[in-house]
This record gives C-alpha cells, sequence and structure tokens, in this order.
C-alpha cells in the first residue's frame, strides 16, 4: 500500500516541494536561532565589561551572571579544593576554591581565588592560607569550570585537606564541604588580596561563530530555494508545450 502511494503520480509530483518547503523553514529556523546565540553572547559580554558598583551579598539576594558583589565574612581556611587540569598560558595547574561564611545560618559562598600552577621540580606547594579575621572580599558572579564529559568521580576517596577534584560541580562541593552553597561561584577580584592568577573572561565562544553559522544556514536555505524555484518553473515550461 505505501509502495503504491509513493509510486503515485500526484505524491510524486507534490512532496518534493512540500520537502523542499519543510527544509527551507528549517534552515531559516536555525540561522535566526543563531542569529539569536550571537545577540545573547554580545548582552553576556557588555554584562561582564559593565563597571557597576558592588552589591552587598544578602541572604537569598537575586544574583545575575557576571554581576559585582561584595561580601563581608571570612573564610573556611581549612576546608579547601584544589580543582585541577586547569590550563592558563598553556601551563597546567589548579583553581583555589574556598568556602567564605558571609551570614549565620545562611549557605556558604563558594570563593574562585584564582589559578596556582602546579608544582613541580623547581616549585614549592602552594601556600592555600588567608589568615584569620572577617574581611570584605570582592568579584563577579560566576561559576564552576565545567567540562563535557568528566572522567570519573569530582573527589577521589576519602584524603586530607585540601582536596584535589576534577571538575566538581557546586552539589560535588556541597557534598564534600558537608554545607548548602548558593548557586553561584563568586570569582575573586584582582584587586582582593588573598588571591592568585586571575584573568578571568567569560568562557565561551564570541558572536562570530554563531554568524558563521547563521550564513551557513541561511545558504542552505537559499540553495534549496533555488533548486526547488527551477524545478518547478521546468514544470511550468513542459506543461506550456
Amino acid at each position: 500500500m505505501i509502495e503504491g502511494f509513493i509510486r503515485n503520480e500526484q505524491f510524486r509530483r507534490i512532496f518534493p516541494p512540500l520537502a523542499a518547503v519543510g527544509l527551507i523553514a528549517l534552515f531559516v529556523s536555525l540561522g535566526l536561532w543563531q542569529l539569536d546565540r550571537a545577540a545573547e553572547k554580545i548582552r553576556l559580554q557588555a554584562l561582564f565589561e559593565n563597571d557597576a558598583p558592588y552589591a552587598r551579598l544578602t541572604g537569598n539576594m537575586p544574583v545575575r551572571e557576571f554581576q559585582n558583589i561584595e561580601a563581608y565574612g571570612y573564610y573556611l581556611d581549612q576546608r579547601q579544593v584544589l580543582i585541577d587540569n586547569i590550563f592558563v598560558n598553556n601551563r597546567i595547574g589548579y583553581y583555589a576554591i574556598t568556602a567564605f561564611r558571609y551570614a549565620a545560618n545562611q549557605p556558604l559562598l563558594i570563593v574562585n581565588r584564582g589559578w596556582i600552577a602546579r608544582p613541580g621540580v623547581h616549585l614549592a606547594d602552594p601556600d592555600l592560607s588567608t589568615g584569620d579575621g572577617r574581611r570584605t572580599i570582592r568579584g563577579r558572579v560566576g561559576h564552576l569550570p565545567r567540562v563535557g564529559i568528566r572522567p570519573g568521580a569530582a573527589f577521589e576517596g576519602a584524603g586530607d585537606w585540601p582536596k584535589t577534584a576534577i571538575y566538581p560541580t557546586l552539589d560535588d562541593m556541597s557534598a564534600e564541604l558537608g554545607r548548602e552553597l548558593l548557586p553561584f561561584v563568586l570569582l575573586l577580584s584582582p584587586d582582593n588580596d588573598d588571591g592568585f592568577v586571575r584573568r578571568w573572561q567569560p568562557r565561551q565562544s564570541g558572536p562570530m561563530m554563531h554568524y558563521g553559522y547563521a550564513f551557513q544556514w541561511f545558504a542552505m536555505a537559499t540553495t534549496v530555494f533555488v533548486i526547488l524555484s527551477w524545478q518547478l518553473r521546468k514544470r511550468q515550461i513542459r506543461g506550456s508545450e
């Protein structure tokens, strides 16, 4: 039955143009989606470059990505995490991650204090100490480094502090610390003490990649449209003979 339907002359005349129109609609929608992604990247870059005043972090305060915030409190110096396999200037190292208590009975704030080179033959183990006492820290709202597929668990075994981790999530950090955490990370400002190498940039491609993809989708839509127009024109000429 299906084979007979496919061999039907009317079906063979109608289906290819309908399929072509469907492809054109699909390619155009994908191109528009890529343009939207490019606009989103431009918006995020503008947010990152925005030099707005620092907002004081309070309980349940809503924040946006890359927002400038400050918090007053103290580091939990005895429980720190080193996120391994972080490359800066083609050198491997760690991100130094430290929890920060800014208020009683509130989730902890996770602070990325910057990059440290992995110790080697001529490099001593990094000094992660922050000292005692309350202080004001400043930075941008960000997130932990991410990877598509993580090779195994974030934390291996019990171990002593500081602990080394491979691309942990905030849930992983919360389980290891045994404390509730805020749903974002503070990227410590280069102007603050107790930090390491801090050259924060949005960890994402720029808008040009999406413009390139949009051009490809629109070009494919144009190609299908030209072929469809040519085929319909041929049919029109044949019908008039």
